[in-house]
């Protein structure tokens, strides 16, 4: 059996998310009232969230937070690359840094303390609708003056915010990202980590 059939063929029994790892979730309170981490690691990627709605932030930790079956899988791809193809190269799996909020004013907050601590978030993510605050597309707006690189997704289970709208206030066009929801968060961490890359 060609390598490549029996990887996939092991994969079948270890089930679990292709993409990784190390996660910090942490819900913002006011500064004085929480614990900031100033323990950053260089290696992961660190990603904002904002959404209003707990059971979707409930979703994002289980899409890039570590899992047992993920690293099983890593470790049987590099493995299967030594053992059959030694010149290929193994990516290592991205690994995550997230913080989470559920306002789009919370958001600008803990932008702003990160590019002022010197380690400003890769990735962006901002529900549009996070009511009784700010949306998201003023929130990204407010973040993009402050970091005019970082990419920004919009993620929504609504349409009412036209794509050149959005584009008109958070520009470039190249570091925008627009989600529907219901959306498949594994995919959405997958794109994450190429976002960075291709950053």
């Amino acid at each position: 059996m060609h390598w490549q059939a029996w990887v996939a063929a092991f994969r079948l029994k270890v089930r679990g998310s292709a993409t990784a790892q190390s996660f910090t979730f942490c819900c913002h309170q006011p500064r004085e009232a929480r614990e900031v981490n100033t323990h950053h690691h260089e290696d992961r990627i660190r990603v904002l969230i904002a959404d209003d709605d707990e059971h979707i932030l409930d979703c994002y930790r289980e899409a890039f937070e570590e899992s047992e079956q993920t690293d099983h899988m890593q470790t049987l791809d590099a493995l299967a690359a030594e053992l059959f193809d030694p010149d290929t190269d193994v990516e290592d799996a991205p690994k995550f840094e997230v913080v989470a909020c559920n306002q789009g004013d919370d958001a600008i907050t803990l932008a702003t303390e990160a590019a002022d601590e010197g380690h400003p978030f890769n990735v962006v993510i901002l529900d549009v609708r996070m009511p009784p605050g700010i949306d998201g597309v003023e929130a990204g707006s407010r973040i993009r003056k402050m970091d005019p690189d970082v990419p920004i997704v919009f993620v929504t289970g609504f349409s009412d915010v036209p794509r050149d709208e959005l584009e008109r206030r958070v520009p470039p066009p190249m570091k925008l990202h627009y989600f529907n929801k219901p959306l498949s968060f594994m995919q959405l961490a997958k794109d994450v980590a190429g976002m960075v890359r291709a950053h």
